[in-house]
């Protein structure tokens, strides 16, 4: 997805993860990047991990630290 293509829907406070810009699926009517759950774990395994590190540290680091913080995951 195009980040650029939703800027303007964006709240200024949206988190947005590095790197992560191919698992963007959208945003919610809070103006919060939507980013898909699998297409995380995909580009931590492109980045290096294997499937259970990626699933790991989206459990542990990724969902954790953010949730209801101006970051939203869509179970995908």
């Amino acid at each position: 997805m195009d980040i650029d293509n939703y800027k303007k829907y964006l709240d200024d406070h949206a988190i947005r993860l590095d790197g992560c810009d191919v698992a963007i699926i959208g945003y919610d009517h809070n103006g919060y990047i939507a980013y898909s759950y699998d297409r995380l774990v995909a580009v931590f395994i492109t980045q290096g991990m294997t499937n259970d590190e990626a699933v790991e540290w989206m459990d542990y680091n990724v969902l954790p630290t953010n949730a209801g913080q101006n970051f939203t995951i869509v179970y995908t």
